[in-house]
């Protein structure tokens, strides 16, 4: 009776513990409220400590009211009140109020989200062991349920109705239960994945999924893109195009060369065996031949390619490439991709399937944890009082196999080959590798710990790093803690709302401590700046590659004044901060100065902020509105910088009103020229490094901006939008 009376001794203690800890943690009284300043230690504990509940920080300053898995590594959430509504850092509360309603309120005191229903007679609020948040009222009947209105996951004995649905999120969420801790969950890709959670190390893994090969899930790879296994889930773009947005496979890819239907040119076809593009065929042509097929795709400007069959002599010409895929057997399909002739794709790896891996990492069902209890049980012992406790343990055994059975059948509906289930795995992965939090040990090794300085700045310094997967970065490591919080909050503020080709892209930022980073896209050519103007630049921008320089930053900008949902002016454009990619496609980057706008409201805010002497408008110094015109007038100091390839600091030493004085006389003389009709002092102000190399058309039609663009007057000043519209005409007039 030794080990039984120990057993009991052991399991009463455990009792009492988790009761004392239910009476603290667990139950939320009338009137009673938890703030978000103590989000770290004002929070609702189930029971068994299994689930947390209260506010989750999604990213800086920003919080949902949410439950999330205590045990797991990364806090995964099951549940969120407000997922769409972010609520402040500061004075917003969840509460339980005296009348009965529980209401979720931000720093202003507006409702983001209450209970429904108009509830009498209520006790308390809690949180059960099965993640389950109730109201109770007085006879202890639950009146609310958080299992009623369900995110994206669905926990043991959680009922899943006619009217419940699933909304993915950007984020994985959980479920539990005795034993093995599980979780269903509707993923941001579209999958409905079934994890498991390891006790060691607190991470999930994938148990079963309703897409076992990510590879088919539509659009996985993005417009232009090709998913292949190799034997990863892989994306690549087809051949004679390029990532979109490196690091969101979602946008796909973009032709290298554009082509339209007023500009013939010769074209080729590319041929890749084993591919398809899965639907925007644009007919179905059976049965012909391959030359036939390859005529009617080639006559016709709208064709992107075609795909032909041989074994059927089917052709399907095609709009448009999408939801790519390639196949590890020899499959009979093959597509014929249409590119113009110049592009060449010679050095191109082709994407190919390879098989899955043949041992890949998967889940051991037979290491399941057993209940402590049982283990101490002495089987030789045969007690009546014993068959209780085996009959709950029946019990539960029913509901864990009922659980997966139906997880089986209703979903997977078929057996899924460990090999399958690691590849979507890695299928999901490649749908959230995009923008994110980093922690600090992770870009301190990225970084060497911070050993390539690219460059500095006023708001800090930029270091060279490359991720994990070998992508390389920039992070911008913003020095002053206090000012440093300031600019980063700005920056990461427009990060959700802005992409553009010609803007730096920004793809995760990192928020401990006093630490404050942003981790951008590393542009392979430097600066402008450096180029331009370095001593040691072996690199001379032809006539080209300024004009597209200059129309590039023009697109950017406008797309900064006029596009984005905030109205946004960076109020800092110089060469220094236009950054080069490989083909010397400019990228605005450094928007540490740049503020947000309502548009149409206060433009107070900005009254603190400061530019680069040589590049500050003259409303600027004088103290006036500071509007988007600022920017215009950068901008147009920049493209006199790139036709003359000179500083215009050099024009004068001294300070800001003396070089602005000396602009003012050199847009009014170039004002004059404009008017007369001697062009041979063109020349002579374009760069002579160029050794005459350029176009008269584009250069005056450059001079004609740098006037515009430089007016003292702000309503005579061009917009961006104008200024873009003005450089496609002559960039077509020059053709």
């Amino acid at each position: 009776m030794a080990p039984t009376l120990s057993l009991l001794l052991a399991t009463t203690s455990m009792a009492l513990l988790l009761f004392s800890r239910a009476v603290a943690h667990d139950t939320l009284p009338l009137g009673s409220s938890l703030a978000v300043e103590a989000f770290q230690t004002d929070v609702l504990q189930s029971p068994d400590g299994t689930f947390s509940c209260g506010f989750y920080s999604i990213y800086t300053d920003a919080f949902t009211f949410s439950i999330w898995h205590s045990k797991a590594a990364d806090k995964t959430v099951v549940w969120s009140a407000n997922r769409g509504r972010p609520v402040h850092v500061k004075r917003a509360a969840f509460t339980l109020q005296r009348d009965g309603n529980m209401v979720l309120v931000d720093y202003d005191g507006a409702v983001v989200w209450q209970a429904g229903g108009n509830f009498t007679n209520v006790q308390q609020a809690q949180l059960l062991d099965t993640g389950n948040l109730i109201l109770k009222d007085t006879d202890g009947k639950t009146i609310w349920q958080s299992f009623d209105s369900p995110t994206d996951t669905i926990l043991p004995t959680q009922h899943f109705t006619a009217s419940t649905k699933l909304v993915p999120t950007t984020r994985s969420h959980v479920s539990a239960g005795p034993g093995i801790k599980r979780r269903l969950t509707l993923d941001p890709d579209g999958n409905l994945r079934l994890y498991s959670l390891n006790d060691l190390d607190g991470s999930w893994s994938v148990s079963m999924a309703a897409i076992s090969q990510p590879c088919n899930v539509h659009g996985l790879c993005g417009p232009n893109g090709i998913c292949h296994y190799s034997p990863k889930p892989t994306c690549s773009c087809a051949p004679g195009y390029v990532m979109s947005n490196p690091g969101n496979w979602t946008e796909g890819c973009t032709a290298i060369v554009n082509i339209t239907c007023d500009h013939q040119e010769p074209m080729k076809f590319v041929k890749l065996k084993h591919t398809d593009f899965w639907g925007s065929d644009q007919k179905h042509l059976l049965p012909v031949s391959f030359y036939y097929c390859r005529n009617i795709c080639m006559n016709d400007c709208t064709c992107k390619g075609f795909q032909y069959q041989e074994d059927t002599s089917s052709c399907y010409p095609k709009a448009s490439l999408f939801s790519g895929r390639t196949y590890p057997t020899n499959d009979a399909r093959t597509i014929y991709l249409k590119l113009p002739d110049r592009v060449n794709v010679s050095n191109t790896a082709f994407p190919r399937s390879d098989v899955f891996d043949p041992a890949p990492p998967h889940l051991d069902c037979n290491q399941m944890s057993i209940p402590p209890i049982l283990e101490a049980h002495n089987t030789d012992v045969e007690e009546p009082k014993w068959l209780y406790f085996y009959g709950f343990i029946a019990a539960f055994f029913v509901v864990e196999v009922s659980f997966i059975a139906f997880t089986w059948f209703f979903v997977l509906r078929r057996e899924v080959r460990p090999s399958e289930v690691w590849a979507t795995e890695e299928g999901y992965k490649v749908m959230t590798s995009h923008f994110r939090r980093y922690s600090y040990r992770e870009l301190v090794k990225a970084t060497m710990n911070f050993k390539v300085e690219l460059g500095r700045g006023s708001s800090g310094v930029v270091y060279k790093g490359v991720l994990e997967d070998e992508r390389p970065v920039a992070l911008k490591k913003l020095k002053h803690i206090s000012r440093g919080k300031e600019e980063f909050q700005a920056e990461l503020s427009v990060i959700a709302r802005i992409y553009h080709m010609n803007l730096v892209r920004i793809w995760g930022f990192c928020s401990e401590g006093s630490h404050r980073l942003l981790v951008c896209e590393y542009v392979e050519n430097g600066s402008l700046a450096s180029i331009l103007f370095g001593d040691k630049s072996i690199i001379l921008l032809d006539w080209k590659q300024r004009f597209n320089i200059a129309l590039g930053v023009a697109k950017g900008l406008a797309y900064l004044h006029h596009e984005c949902l905030e109205w946004v002016i960076h109020c800092d454009v110089k060469p220094e901060n236009i950054l080069l990619d490989q083909n010397f496609e400019p990228k605005i980057t450094d928007f540490g100065l740049a503020k947000l706008l309502n548009r149409g409201g206060s433009n107070q805010n900005t009254s603190h902020v400061r530019g680069t002497t040589g590049y500050i408008a003259p409303e600027w110094i004088s103290g006036r509105p500071i509007t988007s015109k600022v920017d215009v007038y950068s901008y147009g100091v920049v493209l006199l910088e790139l036709l003359s390839g000179s500083r215009v600091s050099e024009l004068t030493v001294g300070s800001d009103a003396e070089v602005d004085m000396v602009i003012r006389k050199l847009v009014t003389m170039l004002a004059d020229k404009l008017e007369g009709n001697d062009e041979s002092w063109i020349e002579e102000f374009v760069d002579c490094k160029l050794g005459g190399q350029f176009s008269y058309v584009q250069a005056r039609t450059l001079i004609k901006l740098v006037v515009s663009c430089l007016e003292e007057d702000t309503r005579k000043r061009s917009t961006m939008e104008s200024v873009v519209q003005t450089l496609l005409s002559s960039d077509e007039a020059d053709k």
